[in-house]
């Protein structure tokens, strides 16, 4: 059996239509999916049964109240009771439907239910996040002071009524102002709330209709300091309409808020909508200590400023207490802190557009922070700037929030500018996780913006989901170390990832696809890290790139950029720019597939110090030099501190293994059986004998020639001889033509061209099919064949697979190779360890 709790909340009241309370009156309860009567009921101990449940008795603290209780196995429930004659009473947190007729009532007698909600039910979900602020909310007293007595036509003014309720429950010492639903309050000034007092508003609409904001905790003839204001204010529910005007409907010209906290602690504004807002805010947080704002709706913006200054405004901001910002004093620099933002939708209204900001800051003062700012798990349905402007934070959460259509940055968190504020404000530990930001017209989707002498420090961009931004997905500015991980930006204008004057930047695990420039830009940063990011695509510029700050003179050095996985980059896969030195590129994976891209990895004439190991480039038809554009600036590409290109890096041609001094010592674009520095004999071959001598070779490489060199001995009397091609099999798959009795002096190279493959009978070159091993062939008939240059001989170990040396015997003429079939005998004999090329 489950327990679910209810009751006990100031929406849990019986009211009569004119607002008076319902004491000691009988309550069904029924499940709100089905509508069976509920019988399992417990006190709120969770073991005392109830026979049947009534409200408070009248000469109770809090009269016409329905007690703490708990259900079994209803998460949901409704209230049916008899309202009496007339028209149905009314309670619960939300509106309900009048239901049939109950037993006992007399002609005229009504039911109505009301359906208690999922949230207003105290059964906590699992995991739900807890209030903002080192404490709960504060309950107020069990007074009640329902509103008697107002017209609640929208026009009249019913400020007096209901403010008359509000002194009441500051004479009492706090309690609740239960506003009964259904109708319009109209005020014509700011109602004012005093300390421990909770406005139940549910069903109810509060309309400015003079030129005036709504409700407020503070008097204009008073002042505070710090957080010593009035506090422990709890406005629930309710219709909150700024009626800002318009040129045609709506009274409100003037920049006020709806409602406002000023110099307090503890204030809660839940469930409520707050509509049509004149060119300051929908709720102000200001030099405010554990406020909250949760599940509310702000709806619709005008900027009546008359010179569009006003743009900016936020529907909730969060500030601090100086002169023109706060509305009374002490102007002591009291920063809002410890205020949560939750589960609230921000767009426009029936009949006004959006606000300029949904939640930020815009005002400062030097060494004074917002600290411990959470906004989560809001939904921004377009705004005129920033969707979250936090501007001055610190210590602070903006995650898991659903951003579309802003006009400016979905989100940016930044800090005034010395050079304009007169001080610096350095700001540290903010995280933007979690969230989508689609469609953002300007600046880039997440921005964390510092300043050279205000930076930003343990900023993380972590797990966030950008889409078609006009410009950058995200920019980090000025930040020490900032963390941008695990998120995903599809379609920008601009640059995908733009760390500028960012010094150990981690930029890892990324995915990138489809960006305006460069992928991932880092300009003017020291000991950046680019690892592990997926990039696909990019229109124009590279897929990685290192260079110069803004100032075209602040280089970027020493970045570590690995194990990245680049597709179809517009102009070089990585590129490293104007004076990037210091810079490791290693374990990355780089394919054109069918892109613009021209090279894999580029660097700039004076990019020095570089190192490129391991990178995967082949299967692009590059040769090294265009797989490796290095210009004059030689990178380190392999161990013993070498710069033959390509090194240790794969290319579909010139792959060069071995050591680093026989790579330098090899001609560009010949591959060779051997190197030169092995061959300090020669070796005599048997006549009529086709010898195999092992070549690795790359794919798609063109082979034109095959050469091989005479020691000492030239040869004599030569009837026959011609070299081949074979793959890994023996299989011939290219030869010359027979060279019969032409000369072949001692120490003299012999190059003989392709003249026959197996898919042409005439044929002037051979393109290989994969990279790995191959054979070149040599066969001389002659009286005395020539010696040839060589490591040597084998014999012991020649025919172990995949083996090497002499084949068949008894030839003159060479084979026909275009039927294919022709593979050579297994190897027998001694091997010639012969050197040899092709080119």
């Amino acid at each position: 059996m489950t327990l679910y709790t209810f009751g006990g909340t100031p929406a849990d009241v019986l009211t009569d239509p004119t607002g008076n309370v319902l004491a000691d009156h009988p309550v069904l309860v029924r499940a709100a999916t089905t509508g069976a009567i509920v019988t399992t009921l417990y006190e709120a101990d969770g073991v005392t049964a109830i026979g049947a449940l009534r409200t408070n008795p009248s000469g109770s603290a809090a009269p016409g109240a329905i007690r703490l209780f708990k259900a079994a196995d209803v998460p949901a429930i409704e209230y049916e009771y008899e309202s009496g004659a007339g028209a149905g009473a009314g309670a619960g947190s939300g509106g309900g439907s009048s239901g049939g007729s109950g037993s006992g009532g007399g002609a005229g007698t009504r039911v109505r239910r009301y359906r208690t909600a999922w949230e207003s039910a105290r059964a906590t979900p699992a995991g739900a996040p807890g209030p903002a602020g080192p404490t709960s909310p504060t309950a107020p007293t069990g007074h009640l002071f329902p509103v008697t007595g107002a017209v609640g036509d929208g026009i009249t003014d019913d400020r007096a009524v209901i403010q008359a309720q509000l002194n009441a429950a500051r004479d009492a010492g706090g309690g609740t102002v239960v506003l009964p639903p259904g109708r319009v309050y109209g005020v014509a000034d700011f109602l004012t709330v005093y300390d421990n007092t909770v406005i139940s508003a549910y069903g109810a609409t509060v309309k400015a209709i003079a030129n005036t904001g709504i409700l407020r905790n503070f008097l204009s003839s008073e002042t505070f300091a710090g957080y010593t204001g009035h506090s422990r204010i709890q406005v629930l529910g309710g219709v909150w309409d700024g009626n800002a005007a318009d040129g045609t409907t709506g009274s409100v010209t003037a920049m006020v808020n709806v409602i406002g906290f000023v110099h307090c602690a503890d204030a809660t504004v839940r469930d409520a909508i707050i509509r049509d807002t004149s060119s300051a805010h929908g709720v102000e947080m200001n030099s405010v200590d554990g406020g909250r704002v949760i599940n509310c709706r702000f709806e619709g913006y005008r900027d009546n400023s008359g010179t569009a200054s006003r743009r900016y405004s936020e529907a909730v901001q969060i500030d601090l207490a100086k002169s023109g910002s706060s509305s009374i004093g002490l102007f002591d620099d009291t920063p809002a802190r410890n205020i949560l933002v939750q589960g609230c939708y921000f767009g426009p209204s029936a009949r006004l557009g959006p606000f300029g900001r949904a939640v930020g800051s815009h005002s400062s003062a030097p060494g004074v922070h917002y600290d411990n700012i959470q906004i989560l798990n809001n939904r921004i349905d377009s705004t005129l700037q920033e969707g979250v402007h936090g501007f001055g934070w610190r210590r602070s959460v903006i995650a898991n929030n659903i951003i579309e259509n802003t006009g400016l940055s979905g989100i940016e968190v930044t800090v005034p500018d010395p050079a304009t504020a007169g001080y610096a404000l350095t700001s540290h530990s903010v995280v933007i996780a979690g969230n989508v930001v689609d469609s953002p017209a300007g600046e880039s989707a997440i921005r964390a913006i510092g300043h050279a002498t205000a930076k930003l420090s343990g900023v993380r961009i972590d797990g966030n989901t950008l889409r078609d931004a006009a410009s950058t997905g995200i920019q980090a500015e000025h930040c020490t170390a900032p963390g941008i991980t695990g998120n995903t930006i599809d379609s920008t204008g601009s640059t995908g990832i733009f760390a500028h004057y960012s010094d150990g930047a981690s930029i890892e695990g990324n995915t990138l696809r489809a960006t305006g420039s460069n992928a991932i830009n880092v300009s003017g940063s020291v000991s950046a890290a680019i690892t592990g990011n997926h990039i696909d695509t990019t229109t124009t510029n590279h897929g990685v790139y290192i260079g110069l700050g803004g100032d075209r003179t602040t280089a970027g050095r020493d970045a570590v950029i690995t194990g990245n996985k680049i597709r179809r980059a517009g102009s070089a896969g990585i590129r490293l720019s104007t004076s990037a030195t210091g810079c490791l590129a290693t374990g990355n994976q780089i394919r054109r597939d069918g892109g613009t891209t021209a090279s894999g990895i580029s660097l700039a004439a004076n990019a020095t110090g570089a190192i490129l190991l391991g990178n995967d480039l082949s299967k692009n038809a590059w040769n090294a030099p265009t797989a490796l554009a290095v210009s004059t600036a030689a990178p380190v590409t392999g161990g013993g501190e070498t710069t033959t290109l390509p090194g240790t890096n794969i290319v579909d041609t010139d792959l060069t293994p071995g050591h680093a001094l026989e790579s330098a010592l090899r001609p560009p674009g010949r591959y060779e059986t051997t190197s030169r520095l092995r061959c300090g004999t020669a070796s005599t071959p048997l006549s009529g004998v086709l010898n195999l001598v092992p070549i690795w070779l790359p794919r798609g490489l063109t082979i034109s020639n095959i050469s091989f060199t005479s020691g000492t001995i030239g040869a004599l009397s030569p009837t026959n001889h011609w070299f081949t091609l074979h793959d890994a099999s023996r299989a011939a798959l290219a030869r010359t033509a027979d060279q019969t009795t032409a000369p072949w002096p001692a120490d003299t190279t012999k190059t003989l061209a392709i003249a026959q493959t197996t898919t042409a009978s005439s044929a002037p070159s051979f393109t290989t099919a994969y990279a790995g091993l191959h054979y070149l062939g040599i066969m001389i008939a002659a009286a005395t064949p020539p010696t040839l240059i060589s490591e040597g001989t084998l014999t012991a170990l020649a025919s172990t697979p995949p083996g090497l040396g002499a084949t068949n015997t008894n030839q003159t003429t060479p084979p026909t190779l275009t039927d294919g079939t022709f593979t050579t005998a297994a190897f027998t004999g001694s091997a010639l360890l012969a050197y040899a090329y092709v080119t």
